[in-house]
């Protein structure tokens, strides 16, 4: 049996991946293919006899090494190929799958860990400036109609939701009007449309959003934000604007850290906006320290240091 087949046949309809998470882990097969390709296999495409300690760890290193359109594999992204391999392996294991060599041992490889990444977001200033931006229109590439709806009320709504919910892009491009109360300033995302899918949140919008949004009202059933074009091309989109605002591109993430760090900087829970069960993963993965000050800095504590007011030496001639 090959990986490819596990993962379609058995592995993602029994986890219930979503079709997104699928073409992550097609993404790390294709590249352990690429790999058992340099080895001189006649038929490089990886099976559960591949499920090996050696091998695997012959391709990770292999990934941190090798570059892939020219660049080189970011660790966290290595860490992310172990991990799905590790999950499917460790189901062909419980579950006794046999390549030609007899049953899938148990995966033993050695310790990997990833890089904690500072989290960065948009300032408020940057997210005012992207939905100005939308707005003018002055850019080619934000005129016309995404679906029907015009450019720049699809880019400046569905950014001004973003800052004001926090969020994810997943749920925001699920959300149907339906779900949108202009009369309450209201929001329901779905638990089903979320990640996890654990459960329904509500969050608040003010009346400036409201009155946008009401501009292209559609039947209840209409996704409030369609996209009719390449689903990767959403951002590429993004990038240009920011690159026509003069921002930081941060992605569509950048929004929801903006919006968790902000909110509490200001006084709110951030964990509780970010739908998060830790705060620690909050402040980990969210929380901008340009935006929410853990305490003072040691500089504004440590004791001064008596330098002297004499100045330096002449240093004598050569």
């Amino acid at each position: 049996m090959t990986l490819r087949e596990l993962l379609l046949d058995r592995y993602a309809p029994l986890h219930m991946l979503s079709d997104r998470t699928v073409a992550l882990y097609r993404y790390t097969l294709d590249r352990f293919r690429e790999y058992l390709a340099t080895t001189g296999r006649e038929d490089p495409e990886p099976t559960l006899d591949d499920l090996d300690d050696i091998v695997v760890s012959r391709f990770l290193r292999w990934r941190e090494i090798t570059p892939h359109k020219g660049k080189i594999c970011a660790r966290n992204s290595v860490l992310k190929d172990r991990t799905q391999l590790v999950a499917m392996w460790t189901y062909a294991s419980k579950k006794k799958l046999c390549g030609s060599r007899g049953p899938v041992e148990w995966p033993a490889l050695p310790p990997y860990r990833g890089i904690e990444r500072i989290p960065r977001a948009y300032t408020c200033d940057d997210v005012a400036k992207l939905i100005r931006t939308a707005k003018l229109r002055h850019d080619k590439c934000f005129k016309g109609a995404i679906d029907g709806l015009p450019n720049a009320w699809w880019w400046s709504t569905r950014i001004y939701v973003s800052w004001l919910t926090a969020e994810r892009l997943g749920a925001m491009s699920a959300l149907r009007w339906g779900q949108v109360d202009l009369d309450r300033c209201e929001i329901l995302f779905l638990g089903a449309t979320r990640k996890g899918k654990t459960r329904d949140i509500v969050r608040g919008i003010n009346r400036q959003c409201a009155d946008m949004l009401a501009q292209h009202r559609r039947r209840p059933e209409d996704l409030v934000w369609p996209w009719d074009r390449l689903p990767t091309s959403i951002w590429t989109s993004l990038r240009q604007l920011c690159q026509r605002a003069g921002v930081t591109y941060r992605g569509f993430h950048g929004f929801r850290k903006a919006s968790i760090s902000y909110y509490h900087a200001a006084g709110g829970d951030g964990t509780r906006l970010a739908d998060h069960d830790r705060q620690s993963t909050t402040r980990k993965s969210y929380f901008d320290p340009n935006i929410v000050q853990d305490g003072p800095r040691a500089p504004d504590l440590l004791p001064p240091l008596d330098l002297g007011d004499e100045e330096p030496p002449e240093r004598p001639a050569a």
